[in-house]
């Protein structure tokens, strides 16, 4: 019988290139062109097409060159490593054996052998140009299978970027592919053309005459997209799948699924968080060097506020990573590379120590007011293992358990999976306990302005006023967004859009409340302008020396708990 495809792989083999996936070579078995076999056997098919994975999946794990006759350490020639239908070969050095367990089609107790010639080629049947391999001894029958579709259905899997199984979703799709349409025995067509059955990692594509457009349902599980619509492939006049003109592989047209009003709304809220967060990073910035600056605002308060500020300022730089280099580029989800899944990594680490250093900010008010006499510096040690110690234990136990199961590794880890209590329960119950905290501040800040005979107009004014100022601090606008809307809902975009807005401006907000409108940093910035002034008036380089020791003091322990409280608000 006829085998185009046969044809094709044994011309190569002899050319020394192949038909090659990474570095695995196609070659054919001798005895397969003795078959007259028609019907295609779709369980034996399947089989088939598994083990091609299988092997490419051992051979791409082992630094193996990957063309024919080519030469190891630059002197000794080899055989590439092959598959053949039944057996998968490992690239073996010239003029020696290769031998092999049995495929389990078969009986997989005995072995089988192939040789490699001195060239560094499979020996092959000079009449028949098959490889020269016994499977018999394999009770196998290589004449039993339709090695004309298998070898259709590999020569157009070969060109796939990565494996049909290297995603959970996508080896869903292609085992029901495999199934429904793959193995399925060969159309009836006569002399007519078509387009052969394949599978693209998305979809399954049915065999399409000449000329004609095949129609699939858009995939469930890509992001963004409308299962209820249709995808689309061309098959060309001439028997072969439409090639796209800029990358000149076969295309399959998708863009009919994507929910452009959701695409656009979803660009839409990527590009405030963007915003925001760059905001915030300038703005905190700018107060971390405030705060470094003047020597006279170092205090236990300070440094807690600088250590919050930095913990913003990384993780709003790593959003910024994540939502230009993950999110905006399709390419980087789906390839799903370790860059990208470490940089999740890094981004919830950060995440969770800002939510901590927000904890320590209420837990060291809150210490404060309730301990009459407590050691700053010995809390400071505390708090450096709370805001940096304790998210490095809670992420590497997230990364530990999540990177154990490959279902929930996929798309960067983008996706929010079964373990993502390990990073959410510890930051809601440091949001609790902070809600506790700014209770309690609050009614020590009520009773104190009460023990002072102010009137209740302004008791109430000062409480809510350290209430607003305190809430962005301990990180409790959070509950404005405590619960997610259903997708597609009205109530979404608003709930989008408000989580965004408050989510990336925090940055900014905390930095205006304790730097920027803090009335001891504006009396401090106000001075030193002055000295500038005046500096430059009398040119005289050492006039900051004769006023810097007018500065007040920010010495924390030498100044009552309820002084500084009253000095936030």
């Amino acid at each position: 019988m006829a085998l185009r495809w046969r044809c094709i792989v044994v011309i190569s083999i002899l050319i020394g290139y192949g038909i090659v996936q990474g570095k695995l070579h196609i070659g054919v078995p001798e005895g397969t062109s003795t078959s007259d076999f028609n019907e295609g056997n779709p369980k034996l098919l399947t089989q088939q097409i598994r083990a091609y994975w299988k092997c490419y999946e051992n051979v791409r794990t082992r630094p193996v060159p990957g063309a024919a006759g080519d030469k190891i350490d630059d002197d000794e020639l080899f055989c590439p490593a092959t598959f053949d239908g039944w057996g998968c070969w490992d690239a073996t050095a010239a003029g020696k054996e290769a031998e092999i367990q049995c495929p389990s089609v078969g009986n997989s107790s005995r072995k089988v052998k192939k040789k490699c010639s001195k060239k560094g080629y499979w020996e092959v049947n000079e009449i028949t140009l098959e490889e020269k391999v016994d499977y018999r001894e394999c009770n196998i029958n290589v004449s039993a299978g339709d090695p004309d579709l298998l070898f259709q259905v590999i020569g157009e899997l070969i060109y796939l970027e990565n494996t049909p199984y290297a995603d959970p979703n996508t080896a869903e799709a292609f085992e029901n592919c495999l199934d429904t349409v793959l193995s399925a025995p060969k159309p009836d067509l006569g002399s007519e053309l078509y387009c052969p059955r394949t599978f693209d990692s998305w979809g399954c594509w049915n065999d399409t005459a000449a000329g004609k457009t095949a129609y699939i349902p858009c995939p469930h599980f890509i992001m963004g997209f409308l299962p209820e619509r249709s995808a689309h492939k061309e098959c060309n006049p001439d028997g072969t799948w439409y090639r796209h003109p800029v990358t000149n592989r076969t295309w399959s047209n998708y863009t009919t699924c994507v929910d452009k009003e959701d695409l656009t709304f979803r660009q839409r809220i990527i590009n405030i968080h963007i915003s925001g967060y760059s905001t915030s990073v300038i703005a905190l910035l700018i107060s971390l060097g405030i705060f470094f600056y003047f020597r006279s605002v170092q205090c236990t308060r300070i440094t807690i506020h600088k250590h919050l500020f930095m913990s913003f300022i990384i993780n709003n730089i790593m959003w910024i990573i994540w939502y230009t280099e993950v999110l905006s580029k399709p390419s980087v989800l789906f390839s799903n590379y370790p860059s990208c899944q470490i940089l999740h990594v890094l981004v919830h680490y950060f995440l969770v120590s800002n939510y901590f250093w927000m904890f320590c900010e209420g837990l060291y008010l809150h210490t404060i007011l309730i301990v009459a006499f407590v050691s700053e510096d010995k809390l400071l040690k505390y708090f450096y293992m709370i805001g940096w110690g304790i998210p490095l234990i809670i992420i590497i136990t997230y990364a530990s358990v999540r990177g154990s199961f490959p279902e929930d590794t996929t798309l960067c880890w983008m996706e929010e999976g079964k373990f993502s209590l390990i990073i959410s329960g510890p930051v809601c119950l440091s949001l609790l306990l902070n809600f506790i905290f700014l209770v309690n501040i609050v009614r020590v800040l009520v009773t104190k302005l009460r023990a002072v005979n102010s009137p209740d107009t302004h008791q109430t004014r000062k409480a809510v006023r350290a209430t607003l100022i305190l809430i962005p601090l301990l990180g409790l606008h959070y509950v404005v967004t405590p619960f997610r809307p259903e997708k597609k809902s009205t109530g979404e975009v608003v709930y989008e859009t408000v989580s965004a807005i408050v989510t990336s401006f925090q940055g900014l907000g905390v930095a205006l409340l304790f730097c920027f409108f803090n009335g001891e940093v504006i009396a401090l910035v106000r001075k030193k302008w002055h000295q500038a002034l005046l500096m430059r008036g009398r040119r005289m380089s050492y006039a900051a020396t004769t006023v810097s020791g007018t500065e007040r003091s920010c010495n924390g322990k030498t100044v009552p708990a309820a002084k500084k409280l009253l000095a936030l608000v």
